[in-house]
């Protein structure tokens, strides 16, 4: 997986109605909430057998940090 088809990926896994972009601000979305916050962890879980955890959580703030914890080389 790309990081563009994760990014949408990750917009429809959380119902978004807004476009992720690599700079968007998890933390500033209205539908940020703890039941994002384990949609997140399930998807990254499912997709690329990274677990993330409450402090993995707390430190993601953007997309691209996302990335960076999954692991840039987890991507084509």
């Amino acid at each position: 997986m790309n990081i563009a088809d994760f990014t949408s990926q990750l917009q429809e896994e959380l119902e978004l109605e807004i476009d992720l972009t690599p700079e968007t601000d998890l933390s500033q979305l209205e539908e940020w909430d703890s039941m994002a916050a384990m949609i997140l962890i399930g998807f990254v879980s499912d997709n690329f057998g990274v677990l993330l955890n409450g402090d993995d959580i707390a430190k993601i703030t953007t997309v691209n940090s996302l990335v960076e914890r999954i692991g840039e080389d987890k991507f084509d």
